[in-house]
């Protein structure tokens, strides 16, 4: 009896997930990692005016082109990455003031801009430097112009220094063509 009682503590204590579960338990596990840490979340947050301004229609980037380059962060008011990306513009408001524009768009408000600037990432930002053939021109990280804003576009949260720089080679730009 003290035997076949030992074998059971012993199978009882050796008992495992089937190798099926624990497939899926990993899986469930890398795809809350993947889902948590990045993308966005909603989160009811109105938020505080920042300065920055928020785009109702094109004609607004078209007019702030004149005065210089557009900083513009596609996103969402509910995006915590995107709410983290306005921090950032904002820190950089008061240092181009004079010579630049920063703007933001909800897509969730405004989803044709969304489809108007390929967004499928948020938030999603870029530095419009000027129009050629009624075209916006964007400037790349390293200072080359393009048309194509899937190459000139940070996805995630960009940082101040990254930005700044890349405004600095987009005014540069501007002030060799006039």
């Amino acid at each position: 009896m003290k035997l076949l009682d030992n074998i059971q503590i012993k199978k009882r204590l050796s008992f495992s997930f089937p190798l099926f579960l624990k497939k899926s338990l990993f899986l469930l596990v890398i795809f809350c990692f993947l889902l948590f840490s990045s993308g966005c979340a909603d989160v009811d947050d109105s938020g505080s005016e920042s300065g920055l301004i928020e785009v109702k229609n094109l004609s607004q980037i078209d007019e702030a082109l004149v005065k210089g380059p557009v900083v513009l962060k596609l996103g969402s008011k509910s995006c915590i990455p995107c709410q983290k990306q306005e921090q950032v513009l904002s820190e950089l408001l008061p240092l181009y003031k004079e010579s630049a524009s920063i703007m933001i768009i909800d897509v969730k408000e405004h989803p044709e801009f969304a489809a108007r600037f390929g967004v499928r990432v948020i938030p999603d930002t870029c530095v419009i430097t000027d129009i050629e053939d009624g075209k916006y021109m964007y400037i790349r990280q390293d200072g080359s112009k393009s048309s194509e804003r899937a190459s000139a576009r940070f996805l995630g949260v960009a940082d101040k220094e990254t930005l700044s720089e890349t405004l600095e080679k987009a005014l540069e730009s501007r002030n060799i063509e006039e």
